[in-house]
C-alpha cells in the first residue's frame, strides 16, 4: 500500500525540515506540501526545500492548490480541489501528476471521464473518510463511500481522513491504491508506521 505524506508543520514536535526529511527516508511514496495559511513567498520557500528532500528520497513531491508556484518552481506535481481541477483543466495538461481531491462519486466520475479523454496521469484523493481534527465537526463519509469510489473508478484511488495505526486495518480489503496520513506522520519522529502498513 502506497503512503502519501500531507504536510501540517503546526503538528512537528521537531524542527519541520527535520521531520520531512525523516518520513522521506521511510517507504514513502509521496509528499503533498499543504500549509495553506502561509504566504506565497514563504509557501515558495518551503517547496524549494522540500523538494529537495524528496527529490534526494526518491519521493514524488506535490505542490498543494498553489498551481503558479509549481510552474514557476518547474515542479511537475500537483494536488487539487475538485473545483480547482474543474477551473484549470486545460492549465494541468502541463503536469506530470495530478492529484485530485473528491467528496463524492459525481466528482469522481467526472475525473474519470477526463481521464479516459485525455489519457492524462490522475489520481483521487478520496475522504474525509474517519473522524479526523483536521475537518472538526464535519461527519466523515465512510468506508462505504470509499468502496463506491473504488467500485466505479478505474483510476487509482487514496483514502484520506483520521487514517492511523487503528483505522488503517479498516480499509484492507479495499480497492485503494494507498492513504494519506498527515498527524500519524507529522506528530512522530521515532515510527515504525510506514513499515508496518
Amino acid at each position: 500500500m502506497k503512503i502519501i505524506g500531507v504536510t501540517n508543520r503546526l503538528l512537528c514536535k521537531n524542527d519541520f525540515f527535520e521531520q520531512i526529511e525523516y518520513i522521506c527516508k521511510q517507504n514513502l511514496y509521496a509528499l503533498v506540501l499543504r500549509e495553506k495559511d502561509l504566504d506565497d513567498k514563504t509557501y515558495e520557500e518551503f517547496a524549494v526545500k522540500c523538494n529537495d528532500i524528496c527529490t534526494k528520497n526518491n519521493v514524488l513531491f506535490f505542490i498543494n492548490t498553489k498551481i503558479n508556484i509549481a510552474q514557476k518552481l518547474k515542479i511537475k506535481n500537483v494536488q487539487v480541489s475538485f473545483e480547482d481541477f474543474i477551473t484549470n483543466k486545460e492549465t494541468l495538461n502541463s503536469f506530470d501528476t495530478v492529484a485530485v481531491s473528491v467528496h463524492s462519486l459525481s466528482e469522481a466520475l467526472t475525473v474519470q471521464k477526463f481521464v479516459e479523454e485525455t489519457s492524462q496521469n490522475i489520481f483521487l484523493i478520496a475522504g474525509h473518510i474517519f473522524e479526523t481534527d483536521c475537518k472538526k465537526g464535519l461527519q466523515p463519509r465512510g468506508i462505504e463511500f470509499l468502496k463506491e469510489i473504488c467500485a466505479n473508478v478505474e483510476i487509482p484511488v487514496f483514502a484520506i481522513g483520521g487514517i492511523n495505526q487503528n483505522t488503517i486495518k479498516q480499509l484492507k480489503g479495499i480497492n485503494i491504491e494507498g492513504v494519506c496520513l498527515m498527524s500519524e506522520l507529522m506528530k512522530k519522529s521515532q515510527s515504525d508506521f510506514l513499515d508496518n502498513v
